[in-house]
């Protein structure tokens, strides 16, 4: 058996395409039916992460790493958009649901914790990523969030220690509804439309632009 160069992700706290074991390792490490592969090539990685698997490619290494690998993925109803952002002592949040291209469900507040406040724009990232998480389980929806903040997905891997109780609650929270959702992250302020019409509905949140 080769070296395995590159892992796709299909199942795990992060998706995606990964040059080293360790980035895979800590995308499924605890997650409950993570869905992930070694590769000896890109092209064979990008084949099985876009449904194109060539019949001669090798299978999942769960023989290599002992993971117990479910045999297809499972697809997701919804991507999430979440921002958050911070003014005068107050923090606030946005979140929208796209289906197909199209806005489906948006939501936006402004936060109640005082002492989270000290966060400032994290502590609205952190309740964006909560509030949304809560709607898709009233929708009984798996979802795919996309976040512009690194720790969302970080804290829930293990990646970043959760060191105070607001990231230790939202740990906690994220670790009850494992298997709902699935995280990537996008680059903030980057002209990506619903990561910018979420960071909109944050700021509406506030009053720091109008609605």
């Amino acid at each position: 058996m080769g070296k395995k160069n590159y892992y796709v992700v299909k199942e795990g706290y992060t998706r995606g395409l990964f040059n080293n074991w360790p980035e895979c390792q800590a995308a499924v490490k605890g997650y409950k039916g993570a869905v992930y592969k070694g590769f000896e090539t890109k092209a064979e990685a990008l084949a099985w992460e876009s449904g194109r698997e060539n019949p001669g490619t090798k299978g999942p290494f769960s023989e290599d790493h002992g993971a117990e690998l479910a045999q297809s993925a499972k697809d997701y109803d919804y991507e999430i958009y979440t921002d958050g952002s911070y003014r005068d002592g107050k923090y606030s949040y946005g979140y929208v649901f796209v289906k197909e291209g199209q806005i489906v469900f948006e939501g936006k507040g402004v936060g109640e914790d005082s002492e989270a406040a000290v966060m400032r724009n994290v502590a609205g990232e952190i309740a964006a990523v909560i509030q949304a998480v809560k709607k898709a389980k009233s929708l009984e929806a798996r979802v795919r969030i996309f976040h512009d903040y690194s720790g969302i997905s970080h804290w829930v891997s293990g990646d970043w220690q959760a060191k105070n109780k607001f990231t230790q609650a939202y740990v906690a929270f994220m670790k009850e509804h494992q298997g709902l959702y699935s995280f990537e992250k996008v680059a903030g302020h980057s002209g990506n439309l619903f990561n910018d019409y979420a960071d909109r509905l944050a700021k509406q949140a506030l009053g720091i632009i109008p609605k």
